[in-house]
C-alpha cells in the first residue's frame, strides 16, 4: 500500500467542537494509520503552543499551526511566523480610530495582549490578559492573532484574513493551511499527491485544493463539503474511521 500523508483539523474534526476531547473510533483509527505506515499529522489554525498540547494529548508529534504558519515536524519547530506586522499594528490603529476594543496574541504563549480591561475574554479559558498603557500598539513586536467583536461598519484589515470565532466575536489569523502542506511535504522529500485532508470548518477550505485527496466531515461547513472528493460521518459519529475504511487506509 502507497504511503499516505494525512492532515487532520482539530476542532470538529479530531476534536469534539472547541474541546481537545478525541472520540474512541478516532483514536483507534490514528493507531491503526501509524501501524499501518502512514504519516500522521495536525493542520490547525491554532498557535504553535497550543496545537503542541493537543497534539501531544492525541499522540501526534507534526503539525501544521497558525493557519499555515508555523511547521512542526516530529516535536522540532521547522517555522513559526507571525502576521506581517506592518499590516497587523495598521489593523489595529484602524481599531483604535472607530473605538472597537480587540486582544492581541503577541507571543507564542497562551497570552493576549490589550489596552481594554473591559474586552471578555471568557471565551478563550486558556489565555491570560495582559493590560498595556498608550503605547500598546508602538511597542508591539510580534503578533499571531487578534481577536475583536464584530463592529458595524468593518474597518479597513490591509489585506489580513478575517473569520468567525465565537458569537459576535471575530479573528484574524493566517487562513492557508495548503501552504504549510506543501512546505511540510517539500521538507520530507514527498509527493502532495499522497496528502489526504480531512477538515469540517471554513478555515479548512484553502487545503481543500488540488492534488491532495479532501474529505469532508458530515459535519462540516457546505462550502467544504462542495470542495470534497468524499463526504463521510460526523466527528462524533465515526466519521474518520469510516472514511479510513472505505478507502483501505487501516
Amino acid at each position: 500500500m502507497k504511503r499516505k500523508y494525512f492532515f487532520f483539523d482539530i476542532d470538529g474534526t479530531l476534536g469534539l467542537k472547541l474541546t481537545k476531547q478525541l472520540p474512541a473510533d478516532t483514536a483507534y483509527c490514528l493507531k491503526r494509520l501509524v501501524q499501518k505506515g502512514h504519516f500522521i499529522a495536525i493542520a490547525t489554525g491554532r498557535a504553535q503552543y497550543d496545537a503542541a498540547h493537543v497534539a501531544k494529548a492525541y499522540g501526534i508529534h507534526s503539525f501544521v499551526a497558525d493557519g499555515g504558519n508555523s511547521l512542526t515536524l516530529d516535536g522540532k519547530i521547522l517555522k513559526l511566523e507571525p502576521l506581517p506586522l506592518t499590516a497587523a499594528k495598521a489593523v489595529l490603529r484602524e481599531f483604535e480610530k472607530q473605538g472597537i476594543p480587540w486582544a492581541a496574541a503577541t507571543e507564542n504563549e497562551p497570552i493576549m495582549r490589550s489596552k481594554y480591561d473591559s474586552f471578555d475574554i471568557s471565551g478563550y479559558t486558556h489565555f491570560e490578559q495582559h493590560y498595556g498603557t498608550d503605547d500598546t500598539i508602538d511597542s508591539i513586536q510580534a503578533v499571531y492573532k487578534i481577536f475583536f467583536d464584530c463592529p458595524a461598519v468593518m474597518p479597513n484589515l490591509h489585506g489580513l484574513p478575517v473569520i468567525p470565532y465565537l458569537g459576535n466575536r471575530l479573528l484574524i489569523e493566517p487562513t492557508h493551511k495548503e501552504k504549510g502542506i506543501f512546505e511540510l511535504m517539500k521538507i520530507m522529500g514527498e509527493s502532495p499527491e499522497n496528502v489526504v485532508v480531512f477538515g469540517d470548518g471554513m478555515n479548512d477550505i484553502s487545503m481543500f485544493t488540488k492534488p491532495f485527496f479532501c474529505i469532508a466531515m458530515g459535519n462540516a461547513k457546505k462550502e467544504l463539503k462542495a470542495r470534497a472528493d468524499y463526504i463521510t460521518d460526523r466527528n462524533d459519529a465515526g466519521g474518520i474511521v469510516k472514511a479510513c475504511s472505505k478507502f483501505g487506509w487501516i
